[in-house]
C-alpha cells in the first residue's frame, strides 16, 4: 500500500504543468486564456494605453539624447562592439522568425521550450552577447546613461511594448525592414 502512495506521488511530481493558467471560457483552442480586448473592458484600455505612452516617451528619450545621430556618427561610439551588437540582433531577428512562422505557422508546431530548447539557448545567448556589445559600445558616449538607454528605454520602452501589442507576422516583418535600413544608414 505503501509502494503505491509513493510511486502516486512521484509520478505526480514528475509531471509538470504545461500552461500556469487555467483554460477559461471564451479561450482558444491551444489552451492560452485570451482578454477580450474590447475597448469596453477598461483594464485593456488602460494596457494599450499605458503601452502607447511608454513608447511615445521612450521615442522622446531617444529624441532628447540625440541616439541615432550619436550612433551613427558619433567618434566616442565604440563602432566594432556596435557591430557585433548588430550581427547577433540580426542572428536573433533570424532564428525568431523561424521559429514563430516557419516552425510555428507553417509546420503547424507547438512554439514553447519543451519543442525548442536548443532554439531557445540560442535565442538567449544571442540575447546576451547582443546586450553586451551594445552597453560596451555606447559606454563611452553615455557612460552610466548607457544602462538607461539600453535597458529601460531600447528594451523595456520600445522592444517589450511593441512585441505585447503587435502580431508576431507584423513583428517579423517590420523587424526585417527596420534592421535592413538602420542597417543601410549604418553602413
Amino acid at each position: 500500500m505503501k509502494g503505491t502512495v509513493d510511486e502516486e506521488q512521484q509520478s505526480s511530481l514528475r509531471q509538470r504543468p504545461s500552461r500556469r493558467h487555467s483554460v477559461q471560457e471564451g479561450a482558444a483552442s491551444d489552451g492560452i486564456p485570451q482578454s477580450s480586448g474590447s475597448f469596453d473592458d477598461p483594464k485593456a484600455l488602460h494596457n494599450l494605453l499605458y503601452r502607447y505612452v511608454v513608447i511615445a516617451a521612450s521615442i522622446y528619450g531617444l529624441y532628447e539624447l540625440e541616439f541615432f545621430p550619436r550612433v551613427l556618427y558619433g567618434s566616442k561610439v565604440d563602432h566594432g562592439w556596435f557591430k557585433v551588437g548588430l550581427a547577433c540582433s540580426v542572428a536573433l531577428l533570424a532564428m525568431k522568425a523561424y521559429v514563430e512562422m516557419f516552425q510555428g505557422k507553417a509546420k503547424k508546431k507547438r512554439v514553447d521550450y519543451d519543442n525548442f530548447r536548443n532554439e531557445t539557448h540560442a535565442i538567449l545567448a544571442l540575447l546576451l552577447i547582443a546586450s553586451f556589445s551594445f552597453h560596451i559600445s555606447l559606454w563611452p558616449q553615455y557612460h552610466l546613461r548607457t544602462f538607461l538607454l539600453v535597458d529601460v528605454i531600447i528594451g523595456y520602452g520600445l522592444l517589450l511594448q511593441i512585441c505585447l501589442i503587435t502580431p508576431t507576422w507584423l513583428q517579423n516583418f517590420a523587424s526585417a525592414v527596420l534592421m535592413t535600413w538602420f542597417l543601410q544608414s549604418y553602413v
